[in-house]
């Protein structure tokens, strides 16, 4: 349709009889650009290219034009799709079965021929059919446009999203974003249409999950759709980029869908879209990665989203915080218990020395006030050790965020310093230098030389060495040892076979040892003793 503010259409004649062709472009070049002929030679080109119909909005073609330009025709409309590429026939037969534009051979459901004007025709008839046709073409465009920037904002946030995004088409790749490739170290046009069955980019079990839980989800939402009553529920370009910057609580988000009723819709498709799976980076260093599925519509076709987030460190932080929880309930109970002991203890000492008459340091029953005394300093001094070990605990038990290359002998000799055994005797052999937090390291040796004290005779020996694969670092005595049957419990918290003991000192060695990312074995020694075996590697 001819515009004010822009060129007039372009209307190309294909008309064998001279006189016809004539008169058409006579009437139509006043408010037209009309064209005789093909530009060019072969085949058509694009709606703007190179060609025989070049820049044409509408083709006008006699039975013979249209004859000899069939082919011709149905390229250049195929070339424009979306953008309708419309051809009138003009002729002088009179309309019939034989003429009807449903007849004529079709290329993907659109007519070649899209309207048939009998001639002769006034003048007005035929501008206002190609009025018509123009004007659908004018809407197309408009529409094409539109699609095309949607498409160009949807690359757009596809890109712009911070985690590795895919779109898949019947499990090929058809989208990749740039986070993709630069996590994975891969090429956009090497992976472009593979399956993803064949990504190697990805473990082989990881791509089995994640095309298990594409059928999933899928399945989920055909399931939704059905109790929807709908088909439409598939995701837009602001859907994908919200999934993808989510607030990380590990919740699928779903943006820009209608709500519906509570009666209706389940949770089923929500709780199938995100899975964790292990994936591995180009360096060989794997990571936990969160999936979220969703699918959605792109060039009219129903495809699926996949953006992985790394949630490595989110589900560190989680697995800490369930340490610390268990801690806290293991503290509740050593508080409950293993406090109340010694303080029944001060309260019965107490209530006997105020229903008991002091006279001159002696008491009615004859015992003296030190009797008294001493049960309730050693009580006092349990629970002064169980609070000092609570705290320790409580401090070991997160991880170890910065290491440094110690000496092990260094550190196990300065603990010795505050083992209070003046009859004892520490022995060192070896050389072994790793990477730990030195302090928590000197308490690991702290409360091991305090077990073997504790346990062992009053001249007990104990030595560090190295392991014999030079793998991690020992820890042996020559005492009565631990039977083979407590050995999986003398690190559990609140686990002792003394009546003074805290039952926490070992339980701090294993959390030092957990904090670490190392591994702990308790065996024999070779004088028959206890022997901790630490494994670094």
């Amino acid at each position: 349709m001819s515009t004010t503010d822009g060129p007039p259409d372009r209307v190309r004649v294909l008309v064998a009889h001279d006189r016809n062709q004539e008169l058409l472009a006579e009437w139509l070049g006043d408010t037209y650009e009309v064209v005789s002929g093909l530009d060019g030679e072969g085949t058509a080109g694009g709606g703007d290219g190179e060609g025989p119909f070049a820049a044409t909005d509408l083709c006008l073609v006699d039975p013979e034009g249209f004859a000899a330009n069939r082919e011709r025709l149905r390229t250049w409309k195929d070339r424009a799709d979306p953008v309708f590429a419309p051809v009138v026939l003009v002729t002088e037969e009179p309309l019939s079965e034989g003429l009807d534009p449903e007849s004529w051979e079709s290329i993907d459901g659109l007519y070649v021929v899209d309207d048939v004007v009998q001639i002769p025709v006034e003048k007005a008839v035929l501008f206002r059919r190609l009025e018509n046709l123009l004007s659908r073409r004018s809407l197309s465009t408009d529409l094409a446009r539109s699609y095309e920037r949607a498409e160009e904002r949807f690359a757009s946030l596809f890109h712009a999203t911070p985690d590795p995004a895919l779109v898949l088409s019947e499990g090929h790749v058809i989208y990749v974003n740039d986070a993709f490739c630069e996590e994975f170290g891969v090429e956009r046009d090497d992976i472009h249409w593979r399956h993803i069955a064949e990504l190697d980019a990805l473990p082989s079990a990881t791509r089995d999950r994640i095309e298990a839980q594409i059928e999933r989800v899928l399945a989920a939402e055909a399931g939704s759709d059905a109790a929807r009553g709908t088909g439409d529920d598939a995701a837009s370009p602001e859907d994908l980029r919200e999934s993808a910057v989510d607030d990380g609580t590990g919740a699928s988000v779903a943006a820009g869908t209608d709500p519906v009723p509570d009666d209706v819709v389940t949770d089923e498709a929500l709780d199938e879209r995100t899975e964790t799976v292990v994936v591995e980076r180009p360096g060989g260093e794997e990571r936990y990665v969160e999936t979220n599925v969703k699918p959605m519509i792109l060039d009219d076709r129903r495809n699926v989203a996949v953006v992985m987030r790394d949630v490595t460190e989110r589900r560190r932080r989680k697995r800490e915080l369930e340490r610390k929880n268990e801690r806290l309930e293991e503290f509740a109970s050593l508080v409950s218990h293993d406090l109340r002991n010694p303080i029944q203890v001060l309260d019965g000492r107490l209530s006997h020395l105020e229903e008991s008459a002091v006279d001159d340091g002696a008491l009615a029953d004859g015992e003296s006030l030190a009797d008294q005394v001493e049960p309730m300093r050693r009580s006092v001094d349990r629970m002064s050790d169980l609070v000092d070990d609570m705290l320790t605990l409580a401090r070991e038990g997160t991880a170890v965020d910065e290491t440094e290359v110690v000496d092990l002998a260094a550190v196990a000799e300065e603990a010795w310093t505050t083992t209070d055994a003046p009859a004892a005797t520490l022995a060192v052999d070896g050389d072994l230098a790793l990477a730990a937090d030195p302090s928590r390291l000197r308490q690991l040796f702290e409360n091991c030389f305090r077990n073997a004290v504790d346990h062992g005779p009053s001249d007990v020996t104990v030595r560090v060495g190295d392991l014999p694969d030079r793998t991690g670092f020992c820890i042996s005595d020559d005492g009565p040892g631990i039977p083979e049957s407590q050995r999986d419990e003398v690190f559990e918290l609140g686990h002792t076979t003394s009546d003074d003991g805290t039952g926490l000192g070992l339980g701090i060695v294993s959390e030092i040892v957990d904090a670490h990312g190392w591994s702990l074995a308790v065996t024999e020694s070779e004088r028959g003793g206890a022997r901790f075996e630490i494994v670094t590697q």
